[in-house]
């Protein structure tokens, strides 16, 4: 049986919004409404608006920390239900604006995610995570700092640095390069996009539009 070239197949439907609309409790004001999107597997995909418009929001849904007002989103073609959520959170890598991993030094906070069940497997050793700081402009000795002492830029990086020794097939970032210099900004695109994964961001940052493949403007 002829089996098509890896180029010739098609790619699947990860994640649908369909007819989404979202407010936020006790509210009348509509932050999406009747909102309609399909993800791709391997897009590298930019929702872009203006602040307010919904773009985090999107991210959050997809997460179940918020609940749509009206519509469904289906992950693999399942409604997202509980345990359904449970799954697409072992999947993802989440990479929010502000990032807050708790205060203590940057080796404890960054390994804290490695001591679930579900990563541990995966945990790297200091020195791959030093390499990887490396591409990322971070020096060693941040790993003795207190996280919350880091610059927004070097807290940036090192979530960049975790999301990507995850290794989860998708990745979920509200504005990933907000706080990087030029050269921080080309290095975190060489990491994040080189590897063959589903890449879901929010952004205003044209130089990190312009290498997504898939634009969406709210």
């Amino acid at each position: 049986m002829h089996r098509p070239h890896e180029s010739q197949k098609k790619t699947y439907v990860l994640i649908n919004f369909d007819h989404l609309s979202f407010s936020y409790p006790k509210t009348n004001k509509l932050v999406l409404e009747d909102f309609s999107m399909e993800i791709k597997k391997g897009d590298h995909l930019v929702l872009k608006g203006a602040s307010g418009a919904g773009k985090t929001t999107l991210l959050r849904l997809i997460l179940g920390f918020d609940k749509p007002t009206e519509g469904n989103i289906y992950y693999q073609g399942r409604e997202l239900t509980n345990s359904v959520i449970h799954t697409i959170r072992r999947e993802c890598a989440w990479l929010p604006q502000d990032l807050n991993l708790g205060e203590g030094p940057v080796k404890e906070v960054f390994g804290f995610p490695f001591s679930f069940k579900v990563n541990s497997g995966i945990k790297p050793e200091t020195d791959e995570i030093f390499k990887i700081f490396d591409r990322l402009n971070l020096l060693p000795e941040i790993w003795e700092s207190n996280f919350r002492d880091l610059s927004t830029g070097q807290r940036q990086r090192v979530g960049i640095a975790l999301c990507y020794l995850l290794n989860k097939p998708i990745l979920l970032m509200d504005e990933p390069t907000s706080a990087l210099d030029v050269d921080s900004r080309q290095k975190a695109a060489e990491l994040l996009l080189a590897k063959n994964k589903t890449i879901i961001s929010t952004s205003h940052d044209s130089w990190w539009i312009d290498r997504c493949n898939k634009i969406v403007e709210i």
